[in-house]
């Protein structure tokens, strides 16, 4: 299996059923044959850059995924034939991707980052604090 990441903007005004049923419809296409989705973020309704169909926001999904190269090409058909979709892009990542050591590595990562932003937050609290404290004497 392949890897790839898809990325899809979705009119931001669908109404939840119809949004979830279309997504439910992606997910299918990528499972069939064994293919697994690896990571999904749904970063919600964002603007857009510019107007695309005289729409300026766009409800964003990214998706990594391992799957047949045949389901990625009846996955960019589909996104190409929905109305609802406002743009789609899928680029190939790696070949012969091992799913559980992807997942594990991405875990890895989101930890990582997690505790990078912790520090990065005490330290502001803490130069916060030291700034506060500098005002007080200098008074």
């Amino acid at each position: 299996m392949r890897e790839y990441e898809a990325m899809i903007i979705a009119k931001a005004d669908l109404p939840e059923p119809e949004l979830s049923k279309m997504v439910s419809k992606w997910e299918a296409i990528i499972g069939t044959d064994g293919g697994q989705i690896v990571k999904k973020d749904t970063w919600g309704v964002r603007r857009l850059a510019y107007p695309i169909r005289k729409q300026t926001r766009g409800n964003y999904f990214v998706y990594d995924v391992a799957t047949a190269q045949t389901n990625i090409h009846e996955l960019e058909r589909i996104l190409k034939l929905e109305e609802n979709v406002l743009r789609s892009m899928v680029i190939k990542l790696a070949d012969n991707v091992n799913v559980d050591a992807r997942r594990v590595e991405l875990q890895k990562q989101a930890e990582a980052a997690a505790q990078r932003a912790a520090e990065a937050a005490r330290e502001k609290a803490e130069s916060e604090s030291l700034g506060a404290r500098r005002g007080r004497d200098d008074e």
